[in-house]
């Protein structure tokens, strides 16, 4: 298992809340042990867990494959099944004690749900969720946001919480920008923002999926999967608007170098507003 998680914590200041929330984003369990997460979350006493997808490893076809077949073009396409295989055998090898185990998350789910609410999106590694994952889930009282809102009382505040899953639904999207007072999307991919979500009267978004870059250069990310060398939207914050996590696990065979897994913590404070 990788070094053990730290605690990531960010302040904003926010129009339409009237008193002071503690947001904890989860992002990219992936179905790994995160028992130095949990402990963080109980130690850190949030008001919400927000969990911003790729929680479970669930593809259509229920096994785990590198990427859709017409989501890309052929040359990267071959690039990142080769690398997946590659990196699956050498898991195999040298990292068997973290190989994805849906006991791992199911575990987590359990016990975190305890805490406080808990709200969930999904992300490109769940295409499907299994029954079981939905009646765990609903027995634990965990909100599953796929395009999807819900209006949460916390302290007395009254905000919406979407999620906006892998397979956008721009309609219902741009219908939950419009509800009045304070909105927070959960949207797993970050550059998801730049298409969908920028210039819409939503609040604050909270993403993952790059898991940092995976090795940190200068501060800055270096490789996402996804979305190439250098990831515009790596890991922090950006435009006082969205957050992204480093992600909580580490899927590869390499270790994360100077960009260890996550929890992040979010203090909103009503002050000024978001630019």
């Amino acid at each position: 298992m990788p070094k053990k998680a730290v605690l990531t914590e960010y302040s904003l200041s926010v129009p339409k809340i009237k008193k002071p929330l503690t947001l904890a984003l989860v992002s990219d369990i992936h179905e790994r042990k995160c028992n130095d997460i949990l402990e963080l979350l109980k130690e850190s006493k949030p008001d919400l867990i927000l969990i911003a997808g790729d929680t479970f490893e669930r593809f259509d076809n229920e096994k785990n494959k590198p990427c859709h077949k017409n989501s890309m073009r052929l040359p990267r396409r071959v690039f990142l099944t080769t690398a997946f295989y590659v990196n699956y055998n050498l898991m195999r090898i040298f990292g068997k004690k973290n190989m994805p185990q849906t006991a791992n998350a199911y575990e987590f789910l359990r016990e975190s749900s305890k805490l406080v609410p808990m709200f969930m999106s999904l992300g490109n590694h769940e295409e499907k969720l299994l029954e079981d994952d939905i009646s765990l889930l609903r027995d634990n009282g965990i909100f599953l946001l796929d395009n999807a809102d819900v209006c949460a009382a916390i302290h007395d505040e009254r905000i919406y919480i979407g999620g906006l899953s892998n397979e956008p639904d721009e309609k219902w999207l741009e219908e939950f920008a419009r509800k009045p007072g304070f909105k927070l999307l959960l949207c797993h991919h970050p550059n998801y923002y730049d298409s969908f979500v920028a210039g819409k009267d939503i609040d604050l978004t909270l993403a993952g999926h790059n898991h940092g870059g995976q090795f940190k250069l200068f501060g800055k990310g270096v490789l996402s999967s996804r979305s190439g060398l250098f990831p515009k939207y790596d890991s922090g914050v950006f435009y006082n608007r969205l957050v992204v996590s480093a992600g909580c696990s580490n899927t590869v065979a390499l270790p994360r170098w100077g960009n260890p897994r996550e929890l992040v913590l979010i203090y909103l404070k009503p002050d000024t507003i978001i630019k």
